[in-house]
């Protein structure tokens, strides 16, 4: 059993604010379905850091446990007591610190497999580029998200298109972020520096390495002509001794 440290207070104490927030929401407006779903949700993946840990998953940083957290929380936050309504910028500033948690992690996970697969190699020049390309495709599909829950809750996560633009704009501002500051890290690191910290299982490292149990095969040589095959022999006398046995 492991000790809890500070990246676990952080998740639990996430967490448990977030299910207060949860029962005040319920309490004091009548969405109750989709904000009950929002509050649970979001108090479970502010947990997962602290579960990956204690299970041997594998250690996050401490620096991407607070952002995790502080993410979620913020859309929790802006869900449950609707702040998203009420303050004109408080989508932008979730959407720039949900970019910048999403991004780091697309980030860890490239590191993590160049490290690990030895099949693969990114140059630490296309890192930035993987990163956008990876993040950016994500947004997109989390707008269509946006729209989809819309249209079934009946609720307004898209107010505009403009809105839509603008949080575009921002997951751009987001992923810079990150993509600057790996272009540096990786200037005077490596990949091996931090990996070794997250601690990651056997079997989810093989995983990532994509190791694959070699089946051996008999291998048959060839005979030199006038040898006889010992295989073809063996197989020869077996049916000679069964035709025998039918004719008596």
């Amino acid at each position: 059993m492991r000790k809890l440290d500070r990246s676990d207070f952080v998740c639990v104490v996430a967490a448990a604010v977030l299910l207060y927030m949860t029962v005040l929401s319920i309490l004091g407006t009548d969405r109750t379905g989709y904000q009950i779903w929002t509050g649970v949700l979001c108090a479970a993946v502010c947990l997962l850091p602290m579960l990956f840990r204690h299970a041997g998953i594998m250690t996050l940083p401490f620096t991407l446990v607070v952002l995790i957290a502080v993410a979620v929380f913020l859309h929790g936050y802006g869900v449950l007591l609707m702040r998203y309504d009420d303050l004109l910028w408080y989508d932008t500033m979730t959407h720039t610190v949900s970019t910048i948690t999403v991004a780091l992690c697309v980030f860890y996970s490239l590191m993590t497999v160049e490290l690990l697969d030895l099949r693969t190699t990114f140059s630490p020049k296309w890192i930035p580029l993987f990163i956008t390309m990876i993040v950016l495709t994500f947004s997109i599909y989390w707008e269509v998200m946006e729209l989809i829950v819309d249209m079934i809750w009946n609720i307004n996560m898209q107010y505009s298109p403009w809105d839509t633009i603008r949080d575009m704009a921002f997951n751009t501002v987001g992923v810079l972020v990150v993509t600057v500051s790996a272009r540096l890290y990786l200037r005077e690191h490596t990949s091996e520096e931090f990996i070794e910290g997250l601690e990651l299982h056997p079997r989810l490292r093989d995983a990532v390495a994509r190791h694959r149990p070699i089946k051996k095969r008999p291998v048959r040589v060839p005979h030199l002509a006038g040898v006889p095959d010992p295989m073809e022999a063996s197989a020869s006398g077996s049916f000679d001794d069964d035709h025998e046995r039918n004719r008596h």
